[in-house]
């Protein structure tokens, strides 16, 4: 997470120089480390670690002493006919709680423990935002994927069109041939127009994500992500890392910690409490004016509050008890969720492998066909079949990439990493 702060004076300049020369143009890292810097879901977070950083400032509070200014009017009835009186006092008045049974200072570890189980909190924001934009990202991608093999789909049913009109010109296909191939060009036609407008639509999504102007969406242009880089661990070891970074898992332990520390705050209700007050006041008014002044100690014993304290320290039990459940629970759902995206992630792998495998034969095959059609050995039919399945081992490989690519950035979540913002 630390190079998110290092990254964005990067993010600084390569916008300027990129403004300065026209388009930009921006990585998959770039996005990512743009749309945390620019999500308000960030801030959100953030204001609620603020509310438990000015909880624990309250807390705090209660290790100084409390000073009070006091000022009071009185009217004194003497009785027996005798005039009312009326007299004023006023002066500062201190108090400070020196012993608590060190109720005070669990709560503050308490306090404490909060604030830093929200830091794990915005940690897991900012994954799911950058796992949100990584999704965006790579369906821009795969839209794109899909016009460039539409419009590929497009010059082979153009390329057979010509052929069939050849033949039909010296006499050796039927004019049916030729309609076909009208056919085949008019869908390949409607194919890419579709892919043009829903990969534009993929990328005005990315901006979205980013917090950019979407009327610019034409200024801007997106680097393919490099799969070299896409590296995976053994499952076990994913499992390991995944129980040791998950951020909610982490919170969850330190609320745990937290829950304790309240538990041993509410036990030092138990305990006396020792309190130093000191007051100065003066009197005006009276039949003679006065001043007093007053200092000690006071110990309070708590010895019944109609077992008040017992059924608050049961509930903080509990409520430990189901944290440590909450524990397990998320444990547990950490681990379905790495082991489900780490075979999910194995099967969009032999998928895009498979799609590759695929489209190289129909390749091939096409290429014959093709070749026997010239010749008059195969029909027009022969040929748009085998074009049609060409088309789909295209789509095929072009949707396989990237389902491929966003599975293993999902499990990279699962284990509480995003490679773009991990060093």
């Amino acid at each position: 997470m630390k190079k998110i702060l290092t990254s964005f004076l990067i993010i600084f300049f390569f916008s300027f120089y990129s403004n300065l020369f026209g388009a930009q143009t921006l990585s998959l890292e770039d996005a990512i480390l743009i749309g945390i810097k620019n999500n308000p879901q960030i801030n959100i977070a953030s204001k609620i670690k603020e509310q438990y950083y000015y909880q624990k400032n309250i807390v705090r509070a209660g290790f100084f002493p409390y000073l009070y200014f006091e000022y009071s009017f009185q009217r004194w009835d003497r009785g027996k006919d005798e005039p009312n009186v009326d007299y004023q006092r006023w002066g500062p008045y201190l108090s400070w709680n020196i012993f608590s049974g060190f109720s005070t200072w669990h709560s503050y570890k308490e306090a404490l423990l909060l604030i830093s189980s929200q830091d794990e909190n915005i940690k897991a924001t900012i994954l799911n935002i950058a796992l949100n934009i990584v999704q965006a990202y790579l369906e821009y991608f795969k839209q794109k994927a899909l016009y460039e093999a539409a419009l590929a789909d497009l010059e082979d049913a153009k390329t057979l069109l010509k052929l069939a009109q050849k033949k039909y010109e010296v006499g050796l296909s039927p004019y049916a041939d030729v309609l076909d191939a009208q056919a085949r060009v008019k869908e390949a036609e409607f194919n890419v127009t579709n892919y043009k407008y829903t990969a534009e639509i993929a990328k005005v999504n990315v901006l979205t994500l980013i917090n950019y102007d979407l009327t610019k969406v034409g200024e801007f242009e997106f680097l393919p992500v490099e799969e070299k880089k896409l590296e995976v661990k053994a499952l076990e070891e994913c499992i390991k890392i995944g129980l040791t970074n998950r951020p909610e898992l982490k919170a969850k332990e330190k609320e745990i910690l937290a829950q304790q520390e309240k538990i041993k705050s509410v036990k030092g209700e138990f305990y006396p409490s020792v309190d130093l007050f000191s007051s100065y006041y003066k009197y005006k008014n009276l039949p003679t004016e006065d001043e007093e002044f007053i200092a000690g100690v006071k110990i309070t014993f708590p010895i019944f509050l109609g077992l008040s304290r017992f059924a608050k320290l049961g509930k903080e039990k509990v409520y430990l008890e189901q944290k440590n459940f909450e524990k397990i629970s998320t444990e547990l759902d950490i681990k379905q969720e790495i082991f489900t995206n780490y075979k999910h992630w194995q099967t969009t792998k032999e998928n895009y492998e498979s799609a590759l495998a695929w489209l190289k034969s129909i390749e091939e095959d096409y290429r014959i066909i093709q070749k026997k059609y010239e010749e008059g050995l195969a029909s027009i039919v022969d040929v748009t079949t085998l074009l049609a399945r060409l088309s789909q081992a295209r789509a095929k490989v072009a949707v396989s990439k990237y389902d491929w690519i966003y599975s293993y950035y999902k499990l990279q979540k699962s284990i509480g990493l995003i490679p773009e913002i991990e060093k």
